[in-house]
């Protein structure tokens, strides 16, 4: 199972600029994973899926679920 983020909204001004960041990378390039994310702009898994976090209670960003298996794979 693989948890994808995605862009809702940017919060009120003085947020950290490493959160905006992640926001304008998901703005830009779609739901995405945090191990993706934290590859791509540089930072540690954990500190990604920390901020990752903070965004979600502050409404920036939702959590999406994808299954590791399509409909097209339980197919005969």
């Amino acid at each position: 199972m693989t948890y994808l983020w995605k862009f809702k909204k940017f919060p009120e001004p003085g947020v950290n600029p490493r959160y905006i960041r992640i926001l304008l990378y998901l703005k830009d390039n779609g739901p995405t994973s945090s191990r993706e994310l934290a590859m791509n702009l540089g930072y540690s898994v954990k500190a990604m899926r920390r901020a990752l976090q903070f965004l979600r209670r502050i409404g920036a960003v939702e959590v999406i679920w994808r299954p590791k298996k399509g409909l097209e794979d339980y197919s005969a």
